[in-house]
């Protein structure tokens, strides 16, 4: 049976409300981004593993919150698909494992993301399972837990800082390859499938998805290089909005190799390299401060041997974000080589 059709049915005040809360149940069945007890008791108000009775108005509003959802995540399936198959058609570009751990892992697209994941990640502040019985994973697994506990804290308190994303994207490389490695060695699936769903479900809210771009990406491209460049108020103003959306679809995307960073399925910053040119990176304005820069600039480097970028002399903020992240000052100019006409710097990173 169709979640739509177990959604009507939990619609039809005809039922008895048990039998339409198990109906809600069996659509839980069907979609469960948080895995099923804790999809139950986000949508629920309850806790993990409550069987609590819901009234009528908590049976609807239980609904409703995963239809919201379910519709934002169906929203971005055929977004990607679109995108896949354009992909394909053009470069048969392989599909990014990071990506695909993101649309198949641990989160809740749409209305209140960030709110499922703390639900998620405050529930695995619970009574952990027995130690693992085979010595040799314990001594793999331990540690990984004890480096997710301050992230974990991080995390549920202040939130996660600069120093705490680093440390959450290398606790996750590790964490895939001790994986990879029990898999392949002992043949021991899912030993570390508790952390991964904890370090995951913290990832996938508190860091940016960053993926390749197409030309579907014009108009968000457009919209953050338009919104990002408004706060320089030192630029001129050369040119109206439709032509920059022009120039982001006709001249910029198709000579770019595109990447695309995204927060909960919203385009909120690109980096665009020619060769071994950091040509663009821009951030949109209310997402800048959430290292959205930084996992593109990651992206850019592990592109790239080398990348060259040339910054406005007046961007001294993007000039110390350059700098902290490696680059250094190889010269600068007077502005006759740019559009704008304003001085700039010529910076370099090497691997």
């Amino acid at each position: 049976m169709t979640f739509r059709t177990l959604a009507r049915r939990v619609r039809d005040t005809e039922r008895p409300l048990g039998w339409r809360q198990g109906a809600l149940r069996s659509a839980v069945g069907r979609y469960r981004h948080l895995g099923f007890e804790l999809t139950w008791a986000f949508i629920t108000g309850t806790d993990p593993g409550a069987r609590t009775r819901l009234d009528e108005a908590g049976l609807l509003a239980a609904l409703e919150t995963v239809e919201a959802s379910r519709a934002a995540w169906l929203v971005e399936t055929d977004a990607f698909a679109r995108r896949r198959k354009a992909q394909k058609r053009e470069a048969r570009l392989p599909v990014d494992p990071a990506e695909m751990r993101y649309r198949n892992g641990p989160r809740w697209p749409g209305p209140r993301a960030h709110e499922a994941a703390v639900f998620g990640v405050a529930a695995s502040r619970g009574p952990r399972p027995a130690p693992h019985p085979v010595p040799q994973v314990r001594s793999l697994v331990e540690p990984l837990e004890a480096e997710l506990d301050p992230i974990v804290d991080a995390y549920l308190g202040a939130g996660l800082g600069p120093a705490d994303r680093r440390r959450l994207r290398d606790l996750l490389d590790r964490i895939e390859a001790v994986d990879a490695g029990l898999r392949r060695d002992l043949g021991l699936w899912g030993s570390v499938m508790e952390v991964r769903r904890v370090a995951e479900l913290i990832g996938n809210d508190a860091l940016p998805l960053v993926r390749r771009g197409w030309i579907g990406d014009a108009a968000s491209v457009t919209e953050i290089f338009w919104a990002a460049r408004g706060g320089m108020t030192y630029l001129p103003a050369l040119h109206t909005y439709d032509e920059t959306a022009w120039w982001v679809e006709e001249v910029m995307i198709p000579a770019a190799e595109l990447w695309i960073a995204e927060r909960h399925g919203v385009p909120v910053g690109f980096a665009a390299l020619g060769g071994d040119w950091l040509d663009h990176l821009y951030v949109s304005p209310a997402a800048q401060g959430h290292g959205v820069g930084e996992a593109l600039l990651a992206k850019a480097k592990r592109r790239r041997k080398a990348l060259d970028l040339h910054v406005f002399e007046q961007n001294t903020g993007a000039q110390a974000f350059y700098e902290r992240h490696g680059f250094s000052l190889l010269g600068k100019s007077d502005g006759r080589g740019n559009e704008e006409k304003l001085p700039d710097r010529h910076m370099l990173w090497r691997r």
